[in-house]
């Protein structure tokens, strides 16, 4: 059975609702996915989830991703019995300099009242001078200018890379977006790789590139309040680091690490929480549970986390952070 898509109304003011997507799976009954251009915080999940369940009531596991575009459909009025779909009345689609604001306050949220979240890391998002909208070619060259692959390889590539950011100290990397194919989500993936401590970057790291981009987007997608993300252009979109995030989030949720470790480890290069989490990469049990029986005045308990959800993933490069590969 073919999955089914539709708009569902979030209210919005006393009168006026902003028009969202959704698709409701054909192979799970109970499934239905709610598209969103904006960051959820629980407020809005709950908002989501009751009007969901208040027009589909058979429709009880909700999640939610990222819209294809940044538009914002705005309808000034609720649906009624007579016109259950009204058209918007407004379309609101960001610049980037709004999107440099929108995806520096999901991150800076995020981490706001974090002890790891520095002044330093503060000043670094601050700088929109190194967040760089280039053009199609200019932005083809920057891939293959910082990635590993080779450079006539960079062309096709591309069309499938979100973003980039260059390694180097914190405050003096460079963040390229595709115009053709990102989101404010994928701006705010890239801004952790702007923060993100350079002893991850720094060769001999016990950390894999495919765990840093888990890490990262485990990040991006619990700062957005998302359940997973996709990427791509359209009919050939794809979900963003499946694996790689699913990895962090079953570690997370089984106690192997926790989110705390995530961040000490992400911003500060930690050694306990780094070593916990190469324990886990590297699969070795026994150490797993030798380190958490270890007590560890800056170790957090797992905190509950939302199941992950199934889709392709991109892989990363040695040579750059990111790139939201989706295939």
């Amino acid at each position: 059975m073919p999955a089914t898509r539709g708009h569902l109304y979030l209210p919005y003011g006393d009168d006026s609702s902003i028009q969202v997507d959704y698709v409701h799976s054909g192979q799970d009954a109970s499934r239905t996915t709610v598209l969103v251009p904006f960051a959820v915080d629980d407020a809005w999940r709950a908002r989501i989830e009751e009007a969901v369940r208040a027009n589909h009531p058979g429709r009880t596991d909700i999640q939610i991703s990222n819209a294809a575009t940044g538009e914002v459909r705005y309808v000034g009025r609720q649906p009624t019995e007579s016109t259950p779909s009204p058209e918007p009345d407004q379309v609101v689609r960001p610049t980037p300099e709004q999107n440099n604001d929108r995806a520096r306050n999901i991150v800076g949220n995020y981490l706001t009242g974090s002890d790891m979240y520095t002044d330093e890391h503060r000043s670094a998002l601050a700088d929109d001078s190194r967040v760089h909208h280039p053009g199609y070619s200019e932005f083809v060259s920057q891939v293959a200018a910082n990635d590993a692959g080779a450079p006539g390889q960079a062309f096709g590539r591309a069309a499938h890379v979100e973003g980039i950011t260059t390694r180097g100290p914190v405050g003096e990397r460079d963040t390229y977006l595709n115009p053709n194919n990102h989101t404010v989500f994928a701006q705010a993936h890239e801004n952790f790789h702007r923060i993100e401590h350079p002893s991850l970057q720094a060769p001999g790291s016990r950390l894999t590139d495919s765990t840093v981009e888990g890490m990262t987007e485990y990040m991006t997608q619990s700062a957005a309040g998302l359940d997973f993300r996709t990427a791509g252009q359209p009919g050939q979109r794809g979900f963003t680091y499946r694996e790689e995030t699913r990895t962090v989030r079953d570690a997370v949720r089984d106690g192997g690490y926790t989110n705390q470790d995530v961040q000490r480890a992400y911003l500060r290069g930690s050694e306990s929480p780094t070593e916990r989490i190469a324990q886990v990469q590297n699969g070795n049990t026994a150490a797993i549970a030798r380190m958490t029986s270890t007590d560890d005045a800056g170790r957090a308990g797992p905190p509950s986390v939302r199941p992950p959800s199934g889709g392709a993933s991109g892989p990363s490069t040695s040579q750059q952070r990111g790139g939201g590969l989706a295939k």
